[in-house]
C-alpha cells in the first residue's frame, strides 16, 4: 500500500502525529510505501516559511487574537477551501508524483485541501483525517473524509452528533511515536525527578522562580529540555549543579519515562505521549484555546494538576504536590485507565478497514 501523510508546520503536534502514523504503518507492513509531506511547503515553497513565522509570532505574542478567531470560526460556518486553477494543478502534480492508495491528513488545512480536490475531480482515493485536538472544531470535518481517527470517545460522539456515521470514526487516541509506546514500569524513587519541556520554554511563565524552587527543594532533581531555543540553553546551562539542561534531543521518550512529573504545555501530542508513558503532568496557565481544552480534559480525568488562576502561587502548589505520594499514585492509576479508554482501535486496523471498504 502506498500511503501519503500530509501535515504542515503549524505546531509540532501535527507533524509528530504524522510521523507516528508512518511508524505504525511501517511496523505492521514493512512493504508499505509511506511518504510524510508538508503540504504547504510543497505547494508554496517560496512563501511558506514566512507564513509559518507569522503563525508562530501570532501564537506566541498575539494569542488573544488567535483564540478569538478560533472561537468565532467554531461558531460560524467557515469553509476554507483552496481555490484557483494553480492550486488544483499543484494538487494534481502531487497525485501524479506520489500515486497514493490512501491519504492521511493530520492538519485541517490539509484535509480541506484534499477534500476539495476530491470534490472537484471525483477521484476515489480514500481520505483519512487524524484529529489532533481533544475538542472537535468544524474545521476538521469534511463530507469527503472516509474515516476519522479520533483521540477520545467524546470526540467521536461529537462527530456523530454533527452527522458523521459512527462506523467511520475510529477511537485511536492521538497517535504517538513508537518510542513512547513501551512503558518502563518505573517506580517512584527516593529522588523525585521533574522534567520541564515544551515550546522552547517560552510558554512556561516565571521560569526563574520555578527552577529556583526546584533547586532548593530537597529530594527533587530536575531536567530542562530547551529544544532548539539556544538562548534558553545558554541561560540555564551550568547555572545549578543539580539541574540538568539539554538542548534538542531525539530520545525524548527516555527522559519522559525517567520522570515522575512533567511540567509542560498541554499540547495534544504531548498529552498522549505522557498518557502512554503513564507520567502525570503539571500545567501552568494554559492560554491557547486548544491547549485550554486539553488541560481541562486532563484535569477532569485526573491525570494532571492545572494552575488556572494567574494569582495562584504555583510554586507552592507544585511543592505540595511533589510531596504527596498518594496523589501521585492516584494519577498513575488514572493514566492507566485513560490509556485503555483511548485505544479502542489501532491506527493500522482503522486504515485497513477503510481500504477494504473502498475495495469492496
Amino acid at each position: 500500500m502506498n500511503v501519503l501523510i500530509l501535515s504542515s508546520q503549524f505546531g509540532m503536534g501535527h507533524q509528530m502525529a504524522a510521523k507516528a502514523i508512518g511508524e505504525e504503518i511501517k511496523k505492521q507492513n514493512e512493504d508499505a510505501r509511506v511518504t510524510e509531506l508538508d503540504l504547504l511547503t510543497y505547494c508554496y515553497p517560496r512563501v511558506s516559511r514566512y507564513i509559518f513565522k507569522l503563525f508562530h509570532m501570532l501564537v506566541e505574542h498575539c494569542y488573544g487574537i488567535y483564540n478569538m478567531v478560533y472561537k468565532l470560526s467554531g461558531k460560524m460556518k467557515v469553509d476554507i477551501k483552496p481555490s484557483g486553477i494553480t492550486v488544483y494543478k499543484k494538487l494534481q502534480k502531487l497525485m501524479d508524483e506520489y500515486e497514493p492508495d490512501m491519504i492521511v491528513c493530520t492538519l485541517p488545512l490539509c484535509a480541506k485541501s484534499i477534500a476539495s480536490y476530491i470534490e472537484k475531480t471525483g477521484c476515489r482515493i480514500p481520505l483519512v483525517t487524524c484529529i489532533t485536538d481533544i475538542s472537535i472544531h468544524p474545521e476538521w470535518i469534511t463530507p469527503q473524509t472516509d474515516a476519522y481517527l479520533a483521540p477520545t470517545n467524546e470526540v467521536k460522539e461529537s462527530l456523530v452528533e454533527r452527522g458523521t456515521a459512527p462506523e467511520n470514526v475510529f477511537v485511536t487516541g492521538i497517535p504517538v511515536r513508537q518510542q513512547f509506546l513501551e512503558n518502563t514500569g518505573k517506580q517512584r524513587d527516593k529522588v523525585t525527578k521533574v522534567l520541564i519541556m515544551g515550546g522552547g520554554l517560552g510558554i512556561i511563565p516565571n521560569l526563574d522562580e520555578l527552577i529556583d524552587m526546584l533547586h532548593h527543594t530537597p529530594g527533587v532533581s530536575a531536567t530542562i529540555i530547551t529544544g532548539k531555543n539556544q538562548k534558553a540553553y545558554e541561560t540555564w546551562y551550568g547555572k545549578y549543579e543539580d539541574i540538568e539542561v539539554l538542548g534538542y534531543t531525539e530520545n525524548m521518550s527516555d527522559h519522559v519515562k525517567e520522570a515522575d512529573l512533567v511540567i509542560t504545555k498541554a499540547g495534544g501530542i504531548t498529552l498522549f505521549e505522557l498518557i502512554h508513558c503513564e507520567v502525570p503532568l503539571f500545567v501552568i496557565h494554559p492560554f491557547l484555546e486548544q491547549e485550554v481544552n486539553n488541560a481541562r480534559y486532563a484535569q477532569e480525568h485526573g491525570i494532571a494538576r492545572v494552575i488556572w488562576d494567574k494569582t495562584t502561587d504555583f510554586t507552592g502548589v507544585l511543592k505540595e504536590f511533589l510531596s504527596d505520594d498518594r496523589q501521585w499514585q492516584e494519577m498513575k492509576k488514572n493514566m492507566r485507565r485513560v490509556k485503555r479508554e483511548i485505544m479502542e482501535c489501532s491506527v493500522e486496523d482503522a486504515m485497513r478497514t477503510v481500504a477494504e471498504r473502498m475495495a469492496a
